[in-house]
């Protein structure tokens, strides 16, 4: 593994197709791993069964353009709302 210190302190970690993202304050642990060559996006929406409450999920699409996401609706059906906001 190899690791850089960007300019804001977040040390940059890159291994064997992956690269993770630590916060300078935070452990190893807490590093947000992220495969190469798959785009990510973070999609907060507002729930639909709890009012005032958002719902923040993972969209993510690979090389083949396979597209997923992290909520029950996507688990279970395949398909979900999430993925039109991208």
């Amino acid at each position: 593994m190899t690791t850089l210190t960007l300019k804001d302190g977040t040390l940059k970690h890159r291994m064997d197709g992956w690269t993770g993202y630590q916060n300078s304050n935070e452990p190893i642990t807490k590093t947000k791993w992220y495969k190469d060559g798959t785009k990510y996006w973070e999609v907060s929406t507002p729930s639909k069964s709890r009012p005032g409450q958002v719902n923040t999920y993972i969209v993510t699409r690979d090389n083949n353009n396979r597209m997923n996401c992290s909520c029950l609706g996507f688990k279970y059906h395949r398909r979900c709302r999430h993925l039109g906001e991208i």
